[in-house]
């Protein structure tokens, strides 16, 4: 993967709506059957960073489609009340085009259906590579980078997406980014400047401006779900893999020699700390993602560690919230702050290389990158647009997180580093359930520095089992 040290702005032109913090909410996993077929998918579940757990369901998930006979298959994976949405777009490229297409819709069990198809060699003609194209599925997709939509790819998150050889596998429609939300309204009372947060000794005095000066909690967590691995996500590359840290680790990580017990302890260290200090909401064992998004839009919070896809959430308890993104503080002044930038969860479409339908499925992908039809998929997905020529009205609420976005790179302008989500670069498949599980074992007994040694090698454990060592 490629990663670059970037001066100025990424997104001029882009606007946003995201969905429910991390990934799609757990609701149907069937779509209307359109077409009379349906498909039986094998269910399991991996969690992997900005997507949501998904339960076991022993069951089927419904084909929907857009025509009579035989075509295209696409497997998507959004199992909200806006899969219509994206069904009515296919709907209208058939009607336009002629080109019937399948979609396949595999809900919460999607991830564990993908990898019984891998495994069986019976892929479908195009789908949903929820932030694994490279990593995970570039040995099956057909390399797209001759595509005339290329050229409107977000730079940073171009790099991020292509691999050593040039190769480039997806439509991107969206992007996601590992950040920090904050509440603006709080820090404004702390007496706090956001923009003046540039290593974690700046963090952490703005956290106990926080708690000196509001009665809000200077960083809200949960324990509660899945998506407390967040702060891991979040921290681990600030310490460990930016390509502008003096004693980078990234190469120790990816072959397997890094040890979390040792090299990965100052970043417990800094959790255990934040809790000594008193730093965590009370609630921080029970609560979940919904808690952290109503407590932000209250103004009872003042940080997040987390991914943008969490402000629409927020806004959806206080439309008023005054929210920020606050790039991830470097590990001191002579590293950048980061942002953690990757494929949306819900949008970003590959072809399967041995498909019988190379070029209706070319087709479907220069549809769907139509300005026109690319900000109703935004829409859906929730992510940051990642194609330039995708633009919302200022006014629209969905604009708010790329606004957002675009004042927080304005705003640390020349002190910024991009690198794909760290979960999916630097550590083995398998590893997010391991980083939130880690947490809990830190910080539930309310007893972190008693724990610590248990959470760092159950972390050092699971990675050396699945590195193979």
């Amino acid at each position: 993967m490629k990663k670059r040290l970037i001066s100025g702005l990424l997104c001029a032109a882009m606007a946003l709506s995201l969905v429910a913090c991390g990934g799609s909410d757990s609701a149907s996993n069937e779509a209307a059957d359109t077409s009379g077929g349906d498909a039986s998918l094998d269910a399991g579940n991996d969690e992997t960073a900005g997507e949501d757990t998904a339960s076991e369901d022993d069951g089927s998930e419904e084909a929907s489609g857009s025509g009579e006979g035989s075509g295209l298959e696409l497997a998507y994976n959004l199992a909200t009340e806006d899969f219509a949405v994206f069904e009515g777009l296919i709907k209208d490229f058939t009607a336009e085009t002629g080109i019937n297409v399948t979609i396949y819709n595999g809900g919460d069990d999607y991830e564990s259906a993908m990898k019984t198809r891998m495994s069986s060699g019976d892929l479908p003609d195009m789908w949903v590579t929820h932030g694994w194209s490279i990593i995970r599925y570039s040995e099956y997709m057909m390399d797209l980078s001759d595509q005339p939509w290329v050229a409107n790819i977000d730079a940073g998150l171009k790099d991020v997406i292509t691999n050593d050889n040039g190769e480039l596998f997806i439509l991107p429609i969206t992007q996601a980014v590992a950040a920090i939300m904050y509440n603006k309204d709080v820090l404004e009372s702390a007496g706090v400047d956001p923009t003046a947060i540039r290593t974690w000794d700046d963090f952490n005095a703005a956290c106990q401006a926080i708690a000196d000066n509001t009665d809000a909690t200077p960083i809200e967590l949960c324990l509660g779900d899945a998506f407390d691995a967040y702060m891991l996500e979040v921290i681990w590359p600030t310490l460990y893999s930016n390509s502008d840290i003096a004693d980078n680790k990234a190469a120790a990580l990816q072959d397997g020699s890094f040890d979390f017990t040792t090299d990965g302890a100052d970043s417990f260290q800094m959790v255990s700390d934040w809790f000594t200090s008193g730093y965590f909401n009370e609630d921080y064992v029970s609560g979940k993602k919904d808690d952290i998004c109503s407590a932000l839009a209250n103004g009872e919070g003042g940080f997040a560690l987390y991914s943008t896809e969490m402000i629409p959430s927020i806004l959806a308890y206080n439309e008023e919230a005054n929210i920020g993104i606050l790039p991830v503080p470097a590990k001191d002044e002579s590293a950048a702050s980061y942002f953690g930038t990757g494929e949306g969860n819900f949008s970003c479409f590959g072809i399967w290389k041995d498909t019988e339908y190379a070029d209706e499925c070319k087709q479907l992908l220069e549809y769907l990158a139509r300005p026109e039809i690319a900000v109703q998929v935004v829409k859906i997905d929730g992510g940051i647009p990642g194609l330039t020529d995708t633009v919302l009205d200022d006014n629209d609420l969905a604009a708010y997180t790329t606004n957002a976005f675009k004042e927080a790179q304005s705003q640390f302008d020349g002190d910024l580093i991009y690198d794909n989500f760290f979960d999916r670069e630097y550590l083995p498949s398998g590893m997010w359930s391991v980083m939130g599980d880690s947490l809990g074992t830190l910080l539930a007994d309310g007893d972190p520095e008693g724990s610590k040694e248990e959470a760092m090698g159950m972390v050092q454990d699971n990675y050396s089992d699945l590195m193979g060592n």
